[in-house]
C-alpha cells in the first residue's frame, strides 16, 4: 500500500523519529506517533514547532514532502527528496534536452485537458459549460492563442459570483484556492524528483526565480479538483480568511480524492506519481502520446 497521509502541525511541538516511526509531541499533551511509510505529506503551520535533523533525513529518504508555511498560513517551502532515482542523471539530461517543438506539443495536451476538466466542473455543478466547453478542441500547439487564459475568465465568471482570480487579496475563496493549489504543486514536486525529473525545467513555465517550474505544468489539470472543494465549501458557507483547521483538512484531503485515469478512479496522489512517469515516458521516447493526464469523474 502506498503512503496516504497527510499531517497538519498546528500547535508548538516537537517533531522527531525513531524505529520508524514519526513522533508528534505537543506542549502540554500526549504524544502521538505515526508510522513514516504511511505519510506522503507533513505541513508545519506552526512557527514554533522544532524538528530533529534525522527526522528530516527520515522525510527524504521516505520520500515525504514537507511544507514549511507564511505568517498567513499558506505553505511558502517545501522540502523535497534529492537525487532518489536510480537514472537521476540521464533522465535530467533528456529532460534539459528537449526539444521546442515536443514542449509545445506537451503544452497543448496540458491545457486541453485543463480546459476539459473545467468544463466537466462547471457541469458537476449544473452550470453551463457551453463557452468553455467549446474551447477544448480549439487548443493549438504551445497554446498559441492562449486559450488557457480565455478559458480561465469564462470559468471563473460562471463558477463564482463577483470574483476575480487573485485581485480581490481578502476574497476567502482565493486564500482557499492558494492553499490548496500550494498543497498539489508540492505533491506533484514530490513525485517528479522521485522520477529523477528537475521541477526547475518547464515546458513552458520557465521563470529563472521559479524551482517549480515543470510542477506548475502539470498541476494544470490538477487544479479544478481544489477548484472542486472550495466551491463546495462556498456553497455550505464554511469559508473565511482565517482558514480554519475544517478548511484546511478538506483542502489537504484533495490529495486523496479520486479522478478517472487510465480507465481507472485514482487518487490525486497516485496521479501525481502516474503522470510524473508517463512525462518520463514521453521526453525519453519524443512522443507526446505517451503522456497521461487525468479527467474529472
Amino acid at each position: 500500500m502506498s503512503a496516504w497521509r497527510t499531517i497538519l502541525v498546528t500547535k508548538p511541538c516537537r517533531l522527531s523519529t525513531k524505529n520508524q516511526q514519526f513522533i508528534y509531541e505537543p506542549k502540554d499533551e500526549a504524544s502521538i506517533t505515526v508510522p513514516l511509510e504511511d505519510i506522503t505529506v507533513i505541513v508545519l503551520e506552526n512557527n514554533q514547532s522544532s524538528m530533529t535533523t534525522a527526522l528530516l533525513s527520515k522525510c527524504a529518504e521516505k520520500n515525504i514532502a514537507l511544507f514549511t508555511c507564511d505568517n498567513y498560513h499558506i505553505p511558502n517551502g517545501c522540502f523535497t527528496p534529492f537525487h532518489q532515482h536510480s537514472r537521476f542523471s540521464q533522465i535530467s539530461h533528456i529532460q534539459r534536452d528537449m526539444k521546442l517543438p515536443l514542449k509545445k506539443q506537451i503544452w497543448q495536451k496540458i491545457i486541453t485537458q485543463k480546459i476539459k476538466n473545467q468544463a466537466q466542473l462547471l457541469q458537476y455543478f449544473q452550470k453551463d459549460n457551453f463557452q468553455v466547453k467549446v474551447l477544448v478542441n480549439k487548443v493549438k500547439s504551445g497554446d498559441s492563442e492562449n486559450l488557457e487564459a480565455m478559458a480561465a475568465r469564462r470559468y471563473w465568471g460562471i463558477l463564482f459570483d463577483d470574483f476575480t482570480r487573485d485581485q480581490k487579496k481578502g476574497d476567502p475563496r482565493n486564500i482557499a484556492l492558494n492553499y490548496g493549489y500550494a498543497i498539489v504543486r508540492g505533491a506533484i514536486a514530490r513525485s517528479l524528483v522521485s522520477y529523477g525529473l528537475l521541477p526547475t525545467f518547464g515546458v513552458f513555465h520557465n521563470s529563472d526565480l521559479n524551482a517549480y517550474n515543470l510542477a506548475d505544468d502539470m498541476i494544470e489539470p490538477l487544479r479544478p479538483m481544489v477548484d472542486m472543494v472550495v466551491k463546495k465549501l462556498e456553497i455550505e458557507d464554511e469559508l473565511d480568511v482565517h482558514l480554519g483547521t475544517g478548511i484546511k483538512s478538506a483542502l489537504l484531503n484533495v490529495l486523496v480524492m479520486q479522478m478517472h485515469f487510465n480507465d481507472e478512479d485514482v487518487t490525486v496522489l497516485n496521479i501525481c506519481d502516474t503522470m510524473a512517469h508517463s512525462f518520463v515516458k514521453s521526453i525519453k521516447l519524443n512522443d507526446v502520446t505517451h503522456l497521461k493526464l487525468p479527467s474529472i469523474l
